[in-house]
């Protein structure tokens, strides 16, 4: 007797119905791919993983008041760990490099279409990363930075501290005793780290490094 595949399960994370709805919709033509489960909320998505074990969540960052981002870690710590692709409406080039920080295996925008969505499920389940729009295997060269914190020198978390704060130059300068020349060379070399191209996606970075349940 000719064995049947099995279907890749899939659990989808949104607070809104008609987006759960449509993403099965997309994901039951394909004979692949099968959705176990669905959740609004953070606490029915930590259920569902325990109870129904999906190969792959695909994850909304806003769940109400909930936040999405602070599921990724509990979800690696399952006997099981799912393939997490989040998918938001929250900005990809920045986000995307977040999510992947916190554990996820990749990030695809809201407003990508079915055929994209489909590539990037693809490319987690094979072990790759999805992220500002194209897979990247795992350590390649040519892969997008992730930010981390490791490598920033004791006065450089200090600074970022402050920009999560909302100060500006001047203020952090006041509060740690130095020159604002001195602040803005640390926010050059703090960039230059992080692989972060602006002084915007800075403040959000850090804001999500320093504020585990800020969203945007």
């Amino acid at each position: 007797m000719e064995t049947v595949p099995a279907r890749i399960r899939v659990l989808v994370v949104d607070d809104h119905e008609v987006v759960r709805a449509g993403l099965r919709f997309v994901f039951e033509t394909l004979t692949a791919l099968h959705v176990c489960a669905e959740a609004a909320t953070a606490a029915d998505a930590l259920a569902a993983v325990r109870t129904h074990a999906p190969d792959l969540v695909i994850l909304d960052l806003a769940l109400g008041e909930d936040n999405g981002r602070a599921l990724i870690a509990p979800f690696r710590d399952c006997a099981k760990p799912p393939r997490v692709l989040v998918m938001s409406m929250h900005d990809e080039r920045i986000w995307g490099r977040l999510v992947l920080a916190a554990g996820a295996d990749g990030f695809v925008a809201k407003s990508s279409s079915p055929e994209t969505l489909i590539a990037a499920v693809s490319a987690v389940l094979a072990g790759s990363r999805w992220v500002e729009g194209r897979a990247v295997e795992r350590g390649a060269a040519d892969a997008p930075p992730i930010p981390t914190a490791a490598d920033l020198s004791g006065r450089e978390l200090q600074i970022l501290e402050g920009i999560a704060s909302g100060w500006s130059a001047k203020d952090i300068a006041a509060h740690l005793g130095v020159m604002p020349a001195t602040v803005d060379s640390h926010k050059r070399n703090i960039r230059t780290k992080l692989g972060i191209d602006s002084m915007a996606e800075l403040i959000v970075w850090a804001q999500a490094l320093h504020s585990p349940d800020t969203i945007a």
